[in-house]
């Protein structure tokens, strides 16, 4: 029977930069005008409270890892803490949160790609999930490196916009006033500042990961705590700083949703070379999120296969790079299938996908949160993180499009609960693939009912 190990191979370079890839995606260099068109000059405060709210979900997870360092990702300490059926929602909902989203960025990639590259477009989606998995499965030092570059990449990206938007604001020659003010700092009225909440939680969602990631390194404990201290800094220095900047630079009802602030900001700006560099970034970023959504999904799956709620095959690891590699090849072929849909059934099958994830970062939280008070006690920022979440889900309460999304999360949510409790109602029977052949995994930290 083999018993090996996921490896232990990513150093504290490579967590920092996995944590600061989970925040900066591709979702806040294209996205963030969209937050900026429903909320105006007052989208800054969006920023900040979602800010907020991702420092203070950092602060969970760390308190989580110190309490029980052994324990694995943050879905098994939900499962540990809140119980099984909860555990084994998280998981397989968080899979499918995260391959819906790597269907939806491969997509991006092809349309990004295929004029440039005169390649079929479902040949470019192909290639692209081919390659990222092929770096999966090598040994997750590979992971790391590729994610360490890729973060870099963002970072030097933010700071070159930065710069060169300080430079230009020195000048004087920018209306600052009216590109802020020219309809008020509040244009669209108070409760525009809660709906523009969501869309930037979900541009900063994926923080995440480093806890899974944590996992494989050779001391997770202390890498998550460290990712934890530094998150304020690097939302402030990254998120708040770019968002005013672009205010300040170019008129804020300018903007289009879905099109890139910063690439239209440096070209208002008349910045030579500013559209090919951004779009080398925004490729990138698209991959890196490709990359962690592959790694995340692998490892959540193999900690599902350990306790009984996926199939036992998931557990069969890569006999030289210690890879799930059965893991990574399913999510992957699961991200193309999501794909195919989106050209076949863009109205049905992948419009519900899409809305049945829509809310789900939000009660992960809500349940990150409830594993911090279960497990930890109760404390102030555990209540202000309760209250922030509750203002999310308000605001995605009073638009009509979030607000289906919503209840289709939470519809997709119970329906995944029923069939949890059903199993252990039922006995807990194995699902295909727990033959007795697949590789041992210490459960001493899991739940009695999982063991």
């Amino acid at each position: 029977m083999n018993s090996t190990p996921l490896a232990k191979s990513l150093r504290s370079r490579h967590i920092a930069m996995i944590s600061i890839g989970g925040i900066i995606g591709a979702g806040f260099f294209i996205g963030a005008s969209t937050p900026i068109s429903i909320a105006g000059p007052a989208s800054l405060l969006s920023y900040g409270m979602a800010g907020l709210l991702t420092f203070l979900i950092n602060c969970m997870l760390r308190d989580i890892a110190l309490h029980a360092p052994d324990r694995g990702s943050f879905v098994n300490h939900i499962r540990h803490t809140l119980g099984a059926p909860i555990g084994f929602m998280t998981g397989w909902i968080y899979w499918l949160v995260w391959v819906t989203t790597l269907g939806m960025e491969s997509m991006a990639l092809a349309s990004l790609l295929a004029p440039v590259v005169h390649i079929p477009y479902g040949l470019i989606e192909f290639l692209i999930l081919g390659f990222m998995t092929g770096a999966n499965l090598l040994a997750v030092h590979v992971y790391g490196e590729c994610e360490y570059w890729f973060s870099m990449l963002k970072i030097i990206a933010i700071l070159v916009f930065i710069m060169i938007g300080v430079t230009i604001l020195v000048q004087g020659h920018v209306p600052v006033w009216n590109n802020i003010a020219s309809q008020g700092l509040l244009p669209h009225g108070t409760m525009a500042i809660l709906a523009a909440v969501p869309s930037v939680i979900f541009s900063m969602a994926g923080t995440e990961v480093v806890t899974i990631a944590a996992g494989e390194s050779d001391d997770p404990a202390r890498n998550v705590a460290s990712t934890a201290r530094t998150v304020a800094f690097r939302i402030v220095a990254f998120y708040l700083t770019s968002i005013a900047l672009i205010l300040c630079l170019v008129p804020w009802n300018s903007l289009v949703a879905g099109q890139s602030p910063f690439l239209y900001t440096l070209r208002a700006m008349h910045v030579p070379f500013a559209g090919t560099a951004m779009e080398i970034v925004i490729v990138c970023a698209m991959l890196s999120t490709v990359n962690s959504g592959l790694y995340a999904t692998s490892r959540v799956m193999f900690e599902l296969a350990a306790v009984r709620d996926a199939p036992g095959c998931f557990m069969r690891l890569h006999p030289v790079t210690q890879a799930p590699w059965i893991t990574v090849m399913f999510s992957a072929s699961a991200a193309l299938l999501i794909a195919i849909t989106a050209i076949f059934s863009p109205d049905v099958v992948f419009a519900f996908l899409l809305n049945a994830t829509g809310a789900f970062v939000i009660f992960l939280y809500f349940l990150i949160a409830l594993c911090r008070i279960r497990a930890c006690g109760f404390n102030l920022l555990s209540l202000l993180t309760i209250l922030l979440l509750l203002c999310a889900l308000v605001a995605m309460a009073q638009v009509e499009h979030t607000r289906h999304e919503l209840e289709t999360s939470v519809g997709m949510m119970v329906f995944v609960v029923v069939i949890a409790m059903a199993r252990r109602a039922y006995g807990n029977f194995s699902l295909p693939g727990h033959d007795g052949n697949a590789p041992h995994r210490d459960l001493s930290s899991a739940p009695p009912d999982a063991r």
